[in-house]
């Protein structure tokens, strides 16, 4: 069977800056960081038409309307836009592709508003501020509370917040590093509160190329996909020229971390549900399902919604009931659960009705609200249909699984990393699109260490299997990357001072000796002088070329030199300290230095004696050589690459 791929970036020559799609009645409607910001939709997220401009000339004249958002909610359509970064205002419509007139004058709260409605209906706004992202309670659509710092940030410049939510977790994506530069990135954190409690994703960044064509990937949204059960990431990249193209990449969740499958070349092409309609609402259900319908009541309509017909057995129905602004289901007379709807609900509107059926419990969401969840089964063969006369009928569709099992399902982009659990009683076995034939290591980390293999990967491979050896069920993340060089190299001289970092071997490596005669003199207090390894995705602060910004703006390790200590430390665009040890190190003295990464274990010898010997819990596998200064001088001789004995097979 032929697989329909898409090419990143899927939008060119538009400067699809800040993008954000909204998904409104089955159709995607894309608006960017742009004068008049013009509006494009699409039925698929991967071709997209122009609809034009949504704002008049006179709405904001001569500022450019920075990060636009759109949020429907019964019957009205609301941007969130900072005209220049000059504070937001909040613009309304009748309809997605405008035109957009101001509710509201200047209410402040710097840049790149997001807003979240929660399942209780209540609102929150959020936006990026000097100190991080900020936060408040909105108690109407035009109407904005006390803020709150959330404590997230991303150690400098932080921007562009997205807020969701997943099985009761908040979850919230955010950029960072100055939007020209080629380290512009996407990180991710979670938390139990829309404002409080908010801890920074693991594996933080979730996405950051600063290595391919396409840089500066960053100020992202997520989209439910056509399937009903997908998510898409929706960014954008940096040219030359500082325009941005638009790109989308697979959006996962595994427990309380979002992975990104991506970023990526070319991958599967979202897919379509399995059956749709639009005007009419008959649609085949059962067992694990998940099932839209858009569904307009006219003012004769006092209890409406969905029915689940069910072979030899009573019907469910799911319906709000008018006056009493509720919504219930209900089997043979009997109700099985309510919900209240908001005061302010307006049953005239287009509200999207939403059934998630995993073969165990059945849940419902109105608007994205989940109002209810039954403990429940659906038999094959049963149907789900509108249930009123009174109803003006939009689009429907029905997908023969759930969020949680299409993640499972992803195709997996190689080269590229997921998380996954081990199945103690049995093989793992993910589907893989192979973008580019050759070599690969595959890296498999849990709890009981690292174990890797080569594999030759071809264009129509479409699967990769894993089986685990530990007797029981663990988390696991797997990371399939090029197969690093066995080459031996040799670097005779080199040197580095001020502030700065620098790659001297260029092939990746993986499990790997390092050896170097070193001597090293600090310039100012605190200052070090570092040996990089297995380090990717390099750029510096700011535009890109503010390196003491930039310091720790890598993935990868690094051993540092100090005047009392030696540290070994874990970078992923920050620091974390791994190991450390108290010693006094004399300036312009030559030290033997001796680094051996095997797997997660790092080993550091000092003049023959181990100094460091630990366990990353979260290994980077593989990546280049070199040095880092922080206000001092490094000279190194005779730098030695030694790739360790092979992988495991």
């Amino acid at each position: 069977m032929t697989v329909r791929l898409y090419r990143n970036p899927i939008q060119r020559h538009g400067d699809f800056a800040d993008p954000f799609v909204l998904r409104h009645d089955g159709r995607y409607y894309l608006y960017c960081t742009n004068p008049d910001v013009r509006c494009w939709s699409s039925d698929d997220l991967i071709d997209w038409r122009l609809e034009g401009p949504t704002l008049a000339d006179d709405e904001f004249p001569g500022l450019v309307p920075f990060a636009p958002e759109v949020v429907y909610a019964d019957g009205v359509f609301w941007m969130y836009t900072s005209p220049s970064g000059h504070g937001h205002f909040v613009l309304r419509s009748d309809a997605p592709t405008g035109p957009f007139r101001k509710a509201t004058g200047n209410v402040g709260h710097a840049i790149d508003g997001n807003v979240f409605i929660d399942d209780d209906g209540r609102w929150y706004f959020y936006w990026a501020g000097d100190e991080g992202i900020w936060g408040c309670e909105m108690p109407s659509p035009t109407e904005f509370g006390e803020p709150v710092l959330t404590g997230i940030d991303m150690d400098g410049w932080t921007e562009g917040p997205f807020v969701s939510k997943r099985d009761g977790v908040y979850f919230m994506t955010l950029t960072g590093n100055h939007y020209l530069s080629t380290g512009y990135r996407i990180d991710a954190a979670s938390g139990d509160h829309p404002l409080h409690g908010w801890v920074a994703d693991p594996w933080n960044p979730i996405l950051v190329d600063t290595e391919s064509s396409r840089v500066g990937l960053g100020h992202s949204s997520s989209v439910r996909g056509p399937d009903l059960v997908s998510t898409y990431l929706v960014y954008h990249d940096i040219k030359p020229d500082a325009s941005r193209d638009l790109d989308i990449d697979r959006q996962v969740w595994n427990g309380r971390s979002i992975q990104v499958l991506g970023p990526t070349d070319s991958a599967p092409a979202p897919a379509h549900p399995d059956a749709e309609s639009r005007g009419v609402c008959r649609l085949p259900v059962g067992g694990a399902f998940t099932a839209e319908a858009n569904l307009t009541a006219t003012e004769a309509a006092q209890a409406y919604g969905l029915g689940i017909s069910v072979p030899g057995a009573a019907a469910l129905t799911l319906l709000a009931d008018r006056a009493a602004s509720s919504v219930r289901a209900e089997r043979d007379g009997v109700v099985l659960a309510t919900a209240s709807l908001p005061a302010d609900f307006v049953h005239e509107a287009l509200h999207c009705w939403r059934v998630e059926a995993d073969g165990t419990r059945l849940r419902l969401f109105v608007d994205g609200r989940l109002q209810f969840t039954l403990p429940l089964q659906v038999p094959p063969g049963s149907v789900l249909e509108a249930v009123g006369d009174e109803l003006i009928i939009g689009h429907c569709a029905a997908t023969a699984t759930t969020p949680d099992a299409g993640d499972r399902d992803a195709v997996i982009p190689v080269p590229g990393a997921f998380g996954a659990v081990l199945p103690a009683d049995g093989p793992l076995t993910r589907r893989i699109h192979v973008q580019a034939p050759g070599e690969y290591t595959v890296h498999l980390a849990t709890d009981s260490g690292v174990v890797s293999t080569h594999v030759a990967l071809e264009p129509d491979t479409r699967s990769l299997t894993i089986t685990g050896s530990a007797g029981r069920s663990e988390p696991a993340r797997v990371t399939v990357a090029p197969a690093a060089s066995t080459e031996p190299a040799r670097i005779a001289e080199a040197t580095a001072s001020g502030w700065g970092k620098t790659i001297l071997d260029p092939r990746i490596r993986d499990d790997v000796t390092i050896t170097a005669n070193l001597s090293f003199a600090p310039t100012a207090p605190g200052g070090h002088a570092d040996l990089l390894l297995r380090a990717t995705q390099l750029s510096e602060g700011g535009e890109g070329g503010d390196t003491r910004l930039g310091t720790h703006f890598l993935r990868g390790y690094s051993v540092q030199l100090h005047d009392d200590r030696i540290v070994l430390a874990r970078h992923a665009y920050d620091e974390r300290v791994l190991a450390q040890r108290s010693m006094t190190l004399e300036p312009s003295r030559p030290y033997a230095l001796r680094v051996r990464a095997t797997g997660a274990r790092l080993v550091v010898e000092l003049d023959g004696a181990t100094v460091i010997d630990v366990v990353d819990p979260l290994p980077h596998h593989f990546g280049r050589t070199g040095i880092r200064t922080a206000d001092a001088e490094l000279h190194i001789e005779d730098l030695h690459i030694d790739p360790n004995d092979p992988v495991h097979h």
